[in-house]
């Protein structure tokens, strides 16, 4: 369906703008005839936001979750999140949910204790630490969460555990969607999204994803 899609745009020569975290080449979970298809347009590396857009990113975020944040802190966070947009948004979200649990305001004080405390875990996190850590906090197995069942804790857990393997993790959508018993790419992306607004909406959730995200950091 969506090679025809593709196709009937670009027959009518319209612009089709995609965006990855690989090249069209290395695609492998699409059809050869799609990859040709990409590789034949015009292919940019997109990198790093310098720290102004990475500020303005941030401030725009505060702007959508009715947050202040004023420019000297979006700058603060701008400059510890160097590696992606990804570490950026990660940040941003501890900030959000530390500042409804606690109930605190934004300070310089408060935003650099929150920085203090994001740390690079100490070794290389694993999808098998993310299930293990993560099944074990739930009282799950991993089977459960790689496994078929979509009641509401196994499925809550499996979304948590998907958002943080991209997070702590090198591994890509595919590659998360693999690691959790086949599923598609657009999953991964919609438990992830499905994570960041339970994040921003509720105190409890927020809490037991910053509990997880301390343990994974904690790894020996």
């Amino acid at each position: 369906e969506f090679f025809h899609t593709f196709n009937a745009l670009y027959t009518f020569n319209k612009q089709v703008v995609l965006a990855s975290d690989r090249p069209p080449r290395d695609l492998q979970t699409l059809e050869a005839r799609l990859r040709s298809r990409f590789e034949g347009g015009l292919v940019i590396d997109i990198q790093t936001p310098e720290l102004e857009t990475r500020a303005a990113i941030l401030y725009q975020w505060a702007k959508e979750n009715n947050l202040t944040l004023p420019a000297s802190t979006c700058e603060m966070i701008a400059a510890k999140a160097r590696a992606n947009v990804r570490e950026l948004e990660g940040i941003f979200n501890q900030i959000v949910a530390t500042i409804r649990l606690s109930g605190a305001k934004v300070t310089p004080m408060l935003t650099d204790d929150i920085l203090d405390g994001y740390r690079r875990p100490r070794h290389r996190v694993t999808l098998k630490h993310v299930l293990e850590t993560v099944a074990n906090h739930h009282g799950l197995s991993t089977d459960d969460l790689i496994g078929p069942k979509r009641n509401g804790p196994i499925n809550q857990a499996r979304q948590i555990a998907m958002y943080l393997a991209r997070e702590y993790t090198t591994a890509s959508l595919p590659q998360i969607g693999d690691a959790f018993g086949g599923r598609r790419h657009s999953t991964v992306l919609h438990s992830c999204s499905k994570v960041e607004e339970e994040i921003r909406t509720s105190d409890a959730y927020a809490g037991i994803v910053n509990y997880l995200r301390d343990k994974l950091v904690k790894l020996k």
